[in-house]
């Protein structure tokens, strides 16, 4: 019931933003704030693999779908040094600089962890804002390609991160071949998987059951990868390309009712975890006054990896 409440108040949210010109994830960070502050106020909780698992491969699919192949191609270069390399430098940067200062005392392998997390820009925001800008294609195309993959070179990372604060052992033992296996199997995956798919379609000749299968895809190139201990990102991201390419072979039935349903499933994935977010926040600061941390160096701590995260990516494009 909680979860239907958030999704509601999150639609209500979102409509009377677009109504006012107004940006949605942030106004409903805003108000998921307010309300946590509410009295005998309890956020949803989910598990932290369930939200994954939930919320990214449907998102990640549909820009997939929606975004040329050729285009990526074309412009892999610039993808990659941000999706990828600006990641890897912006979550070290901040590891250094995290562990150098006293203010929140902090191993290199835990700030690590915290790089992971910050390095990688919320897409849905920087695309909105970049279409209201109106910024040139070539942009706006750089920026949904780094969109695509910059969450799996996060995620490896993080992975990479958590293993050395907890001492445990990763699927390979070297970052470097970790990183590698993940980034090349990934594809596969989801390449093998897309091109299953268009098999299916090709034999249902059936709207709704092809739009049901198409729903179905995301979620099982993510778990199959992630049980391969590959990137289920790069998975979904390739078996979009994949299915969003061969749409051209369904009937129009079918292109034109996947395209309304995926839009739907984005605004309403979108609006549940911006509010998710902000519904959090009070609870976040009662865990620090349990954990006697001072709320104010934390704040201080966190307005320097923001002004970090917000430097180096200038700097590292020019």
């Amino acid at each position: 019931m909680e979860l239907i409440l958030v999704v509601v108040g999150a639609i209500v949210v979102t409509a009377i933003a677009h109504r006012r010109g107004l940006e949605p994830a942030l106004i409903i960070v805003v108000v998921g704030i307010a309300v946590s502050f509410m009295p005998d106020f309890e956020p949803p909780e989910l598990d932290s693999h369930i939200l994954l698992t939930v919320v990214l491969p449907p998102l990640l699919y549909s820009a997939a779908l929606n975004f040329s192949f050729p285009t990526f191609l074309r412009n892999i270069r610039p993808i990659l040094g941000l999706g990828v390399g600006l990641v890897v430098v912006t979550a070290f940067t901040v590891a250094l600089v995290s562990s150098w200062l006293v203010v929140v005392p902090l191993t290199f392998a835990t700030a690590l962890v915290l790089g992971a997390i910050v390095a990688p820009p919320d897409a849905v925001t920087a695309v909105a804002v970049g279409r209201k800008l109106g910024l040139p294609k070539k942009v706006m195309a750089i920026l949904t390609g780094e969109s695509l993959i910059n969450d799996a070179a996060a995620l490896t990372l993080f992975t990479i991160a958590v293993a050395q604060v907890a001492g445990s052992h990763t699927f390979i033992e070297n970052p470097v071949l970790l990183f590698t296996y993940s980034a090349v199997l990934g594809p596969v995956v989801g390449g093998v998987l897309g091109y299953i798919t268009l098999w299916i379609r090709k034999r249902l000749a059936n709207p709704g059951l092809e739009t049901v299968q198409g729903l179905v895809v995301p979620f099982a190139a993510f778990i199959l990868a992630e049980e391969m201990h590959a990137s289920g990102v790069l998975a979904v991201v390739v078996a979009g390309f994949v299915v969003g390419n061969g749409t051209l072979s369904a009937g129009y039935q079918t292109r034109l009712q996947e395209r309304y349903v995926w839009n739907s499933v984005d605004v309403l994935l979108e609006a549940f975890v911006f509010a998710y977010i902000g519904l959090h926040l009070r609870f976040v600061l009662e865990d620090l006054h349990g954990a006697d941390e001072s709320v104010a160096e934390v704040l201080v701590a966190s307005l320097l990896v923001l002004l970090i995260v917000l430097v180096i990516r200038p700097l590292s494009v020019l």
